[in-house]
């Protein structure tokens, strides 16, 4: 039988392998257009994940995020992206910091002591939504795949076809 860490790994794997399918075809330009009024370019997508899973492995284990705190503020839950490219990172490093994240997030949920998955989640999180740390890490799976819808989104708004044959 899978252990919740292997099915979080199988989540971790999808969702990196549609994240990178969906972007490689996407211009500079066409990763920082936003499709619709209100909604989020792809740079914003990806540094959001990337900024996301950083937060969520550093509070869980507590450590420093690795992000510093300005790059934080352009990706953080609540704020909006720009149509201004040169407002954020290049592509190059915003695919980067999703890399390192995503490694760094591996590499501390495979070492992650099973015996302490129902400990309770740090002080200051939502205990309604995420009262353990196994609740965070649960949530760490899905949350890329929230996102791979806006980017489908924004892939169709490009009139770009899908990936995987969809």
């Amino acid at each position: 039988m899978a252990s919740a860490k292997d099915v979080l790994l199988g989540q971790l794997a999808v969702s990196e392998m549609l994240i990178g399918k969906m972007t490689a075809d996407l211009s500079d330009e066409e990763y920082f257009k936003i499709p619709l009024p209100g909604t989020n370019h792809v740079g914003w997508l990806v540094g959001h994940i990337a900024v996301s899973e950083d937060s969520m492995v550093s509070a869980i284990c507590g450590t420093t995020p690795t992000t510093d705190e300005a790059t934080i503020g352009l990706f953080t839950a609540g704020s909006k992206s720009t149509a201004d490219a040169a407002a954020y990172p290049a592509r190059s490093q915003i695919d980067a910091m999703f890399r390192d994240s995503r490694a760094n997030m591996i590499e501390k949920l495979k070492a992650f002591d099973d015996a302490t998955w129902d400990d309770p989640s740090p002080e200051g999180w939502d205990k309604n939504f995420f009262p353990t740390l196994g609740a965070i890490w649960t949530m760490m799976g899905t949350h890329p795949f929230w996102h791979v819808g806006h980017i489908t989104v924004c892939r169709t708004a490009l009139g770009k076809g899908g990936v995987l044959g969809m």
